[in-house]
């Protein structure tokens, strides 16, 4: 099976997005071997197209990076499709956005990189290897949490 990477973002405040973090995002999840789906990038089309196609995006990947500093609810509901089908999550919180909903922040599935700089951002990004990503039962604090070779990502 294809590995596949779902990029969400809120598209609501798309003319406020940073593409070239977009861009980077793309060629991260490539070199790690999946291929991306960035409704991000996509050309505006009717609500129910956007639906479908996400939603058959979300039914395809492994794995969701998820840009959480404009409130969304299209990310949100996102986020509740990886939760209710234990898919991985990665949000991204430039930290002057601090808080995050806690509803997200909460989520077992999910891993939060806060974020000062972009340069930031990518460095932590470099150091996770999607493809040893998983959520499963921690040994130390009991949790079903996202682990990377056997490290819990909440303790």
């Amino acid at each position: 099976m294809r590995k596949n990477a779902y990029i969400a973002c809120s598209m609501i405040k798309a003319q406020q997005l940073d593409f070239s973090l977009l861009d980077y995002l793309v060629k991260y999840v490539q070199t790690q071997g999946y291929h991306p789906f960035v409704p991000g990038k996509m050309d505006d089309a009717p609500s129910k197209v956007i639906f479908d196609r996400d939603l058959n995006w979300l039914k395809q990947s492994s794995i969701i990076i998820a840009d959480v500093n404009e409130p969304s609810h299209g990310v949100g509901m996102e986020l509740m499709y990886a939760y209710e089908h234990e898919i991985p999550v990665i949000c991204l919180l430039d930290e002057k956005n601090v808080p995050l909903s806690r509803m997200v922040e909460g989520g077992p599935h999910t891993l939060i990189l806060k974020y000062k700089t972009k340069e930031e951002l990518i460095e932590k990004i470099e150091k996770i290897d999607l493809s040893k990503l998983e959520i499963k039962k921690c040994e130390t604090c009991t949790e079903k949490t996202v682990q990377q070779e056997d490290i819990c990502k909440k303790c």
